[in-house]
Parts: structure tokens; C-alpha cells; sequence
């Protein structure tokens, strides 16, 4: 098996397997892949990322329900297509089509998980969503959720088929903290008080009726109101509002009202925003320092592997040394005896020619 096929081979094997399982997986296959003395694949598979939760679940939708993950995904070109027309009843069909989809996509990963006693927490269902409408709203990111092998939860911010869908109403994927914009509120006629006499209904008033008033002394009795009667009323200070005032008084009661039910209101609103963004800001926090730790981790491998290769050479080397060592004294032996011999050869040439003369000397007298 050649480097390549070996690493695809790995990443296949690897984003299929449960988050949990990945890590040791890897530690078996880059082992496999030294074992084999491919140091290239063991390198490359051993920085191959752990998905997270819901990238997890976007692979296993493209693994087991590829056919239907491509079936939502090719609705980008047709919401692209009714935004650019500007064709606002094809937009909010598609727009309902696709948020219908989507959720149901979701539902089946989340059910596909659970079959295999996986338990996927609503927020990681909510992340999973987000990754799909990226998908729909970015070609790129469809091709890496397409692939089977995200690592991380990828989001849409920008123009594009997603951010037609949400000025019809939907929400933006990957934007935290963005909302829907409120309706406006329908205001309202103001409750009116019943008509009748000012202070009607209090203890110890009753109603008038026509010109007819209570007489003094005569209480509970009906008397025409004559004019100096009237004039006397006129003048006596009165202890009770007039309906102008009344009526303000209770106007101005129900704006106060109103205005501090839409001051609590926005607070909570703006507290139950800044809780979601610190949730969201602490999830790509714990992700970066994911990346962070697989890449130290990866690192801290690599350097492993060449302090072993390295000390694997240096044993290979040190026992080169030792035989060269031992051939070299072997050499210098062989270097001692052959000079000896060549000492005592030279020693010998010598002592035959001198014979040799001493017997050519004597042949030489016999004549």
C-alpha cells in the first residue's frame, strides 16, 4: 500500500468512528502505519483533527443518508436563483422547504446517534442546523460536509441564499446573537372610565340624575337643584378630580406601565442575548483550544517519532562504528604481520643472494 492510499484509507476509516474512539483509532493506525516504515502517512494521519459533536453527526448524515443530504443541498441553487429574480413567493416556499428539511435532517442524524446509544444534546442538534443551512448558503463548505470528514462547526454570515431566507423571516445560521426583527406593536385604544359623575361609586356619593342633586339634610333623597344650590356647589372647594384629570392620571399610570414592562423587557432580552453570546463565545473558545491541544499533540508526535528515528540511527551508526572499529583493528593486525613477513621475506632475499654469489663465486674458480 503507497503513502496515499494508506492516508485516505486512515481518514476514511477514521471519520466514521464516534468522536470518543477517534483518538485511540488514530494512535493504532499511525502505529500500523510505522510498523509498516511508511514515517510519511504515519505523520499525516497523526494530524488528522477530531470532529466535534455535531460535525460528527454532518459525517454520519453524508455516510448514511448521502442521497438525502445531497436532496437538501441542491436547494441552493434554487434559492439562489429566486433571490437573484427577486421573486419573494418562490423564495418564502423554498425558505419553508428547506427550514422543513433541515429539521428533519437534523432529527434523523440525532436518531441514527441515539440507535447507536449515542446521546445528542439539543444544543449540538441546534449546531448541526447551523451547519446545514452554511451548507446551503456556501458551495464550499457543501463540498466539506459532502466529504464526510468535517472536523469543526462551520457557519454562514453573509450575503447569500441563506440571507434571503431571513428577510423572509428565518434566522441567518452561525450568527450569534442575531434575532428576528419584532413586529411592530399595535397600539392600543386606551381603557376609558365608565361615564358618569366624578367620584360615582365612592363611599357616600351617589348618582345625579338630570338636575336633580342630594340636599343637604336629605340624604338619599332627589331635589330639584336650584340656583343657589348650584351656586353653593360651585363655590364649595371640590374633593374629588375632574374627568380630564382622572383620565390623564390614568393615561399617564398605563404609559408608565407599559414603558416599564418594555424596559424589563428589552433587559431580559438583552440578558438572555449576552448569556447566548457568552455560551457561543466559550464553545469556539473550547474549539480553538481543541485545535490548539490536537496541534500541540501532533506536534509532541513528530518530534517523538524523529527523537526515535534519530536515536534509531544513532544506534545504527554506533554499530557501523563498532564494526569499522573492529575491521580497522583487524586491518592494523593484519597491516603488523604482513610487515613482519615482508621483514623477514626481505631477510631471507637477502641471505639467498648471498648464497647465491658465494656459489657462483666457487663455480667460477673451478674452471
Amino acid at each position: 500500500m503507497d503513502t496515499a492510499t494508506r492516508i485516505e484509507a486512515a481518514a476514511d476509516e477514521l471519520y466514521g468512528v464516534p468522536p470518543e474512539d477517534f483518538v485511540p483509532v488514530r494512535d493504532e493506525l499511525v502505529a500500523e502505519a510505522k510498523a509498516a516504515d511508511d514515517k510519511d502517512a504515519a505523520k499525516a494521519i497523526g494530524r488528522l483533527r477530531r470532529p466535534n459533536q455535531a460535525a460528527w453527526l454532518a459525517n454520519l448524515l453524508a455516510r448514511e443518508r448521502g442521497d438525502q443530504l445531497d436532496a437538501l443541498l441542491d436547494l441552493a441553487g434554487e434559492l439562489s436563483s429566486a433571490q437573484r429574480a427577486l421573486d419573494g413567493a418562490q423564495l418564502r416556499a423554498l425558505s419553508a422547504q428547506r427550514s422543513k428539511l433541515v429539521g428533519a435532517m437534523a432529527r434523523e442524524a440525532r436518531r441514527i446517534a441515539a440507535a447507536d446509544g449515542h446521546r445528542v444534546t439539543e444544543s449540538v442538534e441546534r449546531d448541526l442546523r447551523g451547519i446545514l443551512d452554511a451548507a446551503l448558503a456556501d458551495p464550499d463548505i457543501a463540498d466539506e460536509v459532502r466529504s464526510g470528514r468535517l472536523t469543526r462547526t462551520v457557519s454562514w454570515s453573509g450575503f447569500g441564499p441563506e440571507a434571503g431566507a431571513s428577510s423572509l423571516g428565518g434566522r441567518a445560521a452561525g450568527r450569534p446573537g442575531t434575532r428576528e426583527p419584532r413586529e411592530p406593536r399595535t397600539a392600543r385604544t386606551p381603557r376609558r372610565p365608565a361615564p358618569g359623575r366624578p367620584g360615582q361609586g365612592l363611599p357616600g356619593v351617589e348618582a345625579r340624575r338630570g338636575r336633580r342633586t342630594v340636599g343637604p339634610g336629605e340624604p338619599g333623597d332627589d331635589v330639584l337643584e336650584t340656583p343657589e344650590t348650584a351656586e353653593s356647589q360651585s363655590d364649595a372647594p371640590s374633593d374629588t378630580p375632574s374627568d380630564t384629570e382622572s383620565n390623564a392620571e390614568s393615561e399617564a399610570e398605563r404609559r408608565e406601565r407599559e414603558r416599564a414592562e418594555r424596559a424589563e423587557a428589552e433587559r431580559r432580552e438583552q440578558e438572555r442575548a449576552a448569556a447566548e453570546e457568552a455560551v457561543a463565545e466559550s464553545r469556539r473558545s473550547a474549539e480553538r483550544a481543541a485545535d490548539a491541544h490536537e496541534d500541540a499533540t501532533a506536534t509532541l508526535r513528530d518530534a517523538e517519532s524523529e527523537r526515535d528515528d534519530a536515536g534509531a540511527r544513532v544506534e545504527q551508526l554506533t554499530a557501523e562504528l563498532d564494526r569499522a572499529r573492529e575491521a580497522r583493528t583487524a586491518a592494523q593486525s593484519a597491516v603488523k604481520d604482513a610487515a613482519r613477513a615482508e621483514r623477514e621475506a626481505s631477510r631471507a632475499a637477502r641471505d639467498a643472494a648471498a648464497a647465491l654469489a658465494k656459489a657462483e663465486a666457487l663455480l667460477d674458480s673451478l674452471r
